[in-house]
């Protein structure tokens, strides 16, 4: 993909023969198109559209929270780009296996400047998670109200819940009654947290598994 300056096409957009012309937020771009595919995938291949797939699976959940609060637009790369970015650098491939491993600690649905959540403890009982994070707010009427926002994660499906709003930093706590096809499986379990305002966000932390 190229970037165009003063180009003779400034303002237009459209394809002649292979090469294509876009806008995109203001930047105007040319790439070639990609020739049709002909035979079969390879192993690889077929591995790498299997990751792309289980990542966008995998964000489903959060995705309208990730357009708006993971980062801020770098150039053409946009917060939904930055997320699914992270999510592709953590899901591991393994081509001589034909596996893909996640490498959930490193895992984020979150990014911002907002102090950030400090998880304490996950307790799984039956239908409910507990989940309990560390009132770091320092008596800031301002942070107390911030919300959390928990996103759950079921080990063996790749499924994943996101609890927005949950509750309030200073609560310090949030029992989460867990959808059917999520009982009986090891969770993963991540926190951030947004201002009341909607305005800022905090980067996602990892609070670890339950099982």
């Amino acid at each position: 993909m190229g970037k165009l300056y003063n180009s003779l096409l400034s303002g237009s957009s459209g394809r002649t023969g292979r090469i294509v012309v876009a806008n995109v937020y203001g930047n105007e771009i040319s790439r070639i198109r990609p020739k049709k595919r002909s035979g079969q995938p390879t192993a690889k291949q077929m591995l790498v559209r299997n990751r792309m797939k289980r990542c966008a699976g995998f964000m489903q959940s959060y995705k309208a929270y990730a357009c708006k609060y993971y980062g801020t637009r770098n150039g053409m790369k946009s917060a939904y780009n930055m997320a699914m970015t992270n999510l592709m650098e953590n899901f591991q491939m393994d081509f001589d296996k034909g596996t893909i491993t996640p490498d959930y600690p490193q895992l984020a649905f979150s990014r911002g400047s907002l102090m950030a959540a400090v998880p304490q403890s996950l307790n799984l009982a039956g239908e409910t998670l507990e989940i309990t994070w560390q009132d770091n707010s320092g008596g800031i009427p301002e942070r107390t109200t911030d919300q959390a926002q928990i996103l759950v994660a079921a080990e063996e499906e790749l499924l994943t819940f996101f609890a927005e709003n949950a509750a309030s930093r200073a609560d310090g706590a949030y029992s989460l009654n867990l959808p059917v096809n999520f009982r009986g499986r090891t969770l993963h379990v991540w926190i951030a947290f947004r201002t009341a305002d909607g305005k800022m966000s905090s980067n996602s932390q990892y609070a670890g598994t339950a099982s």
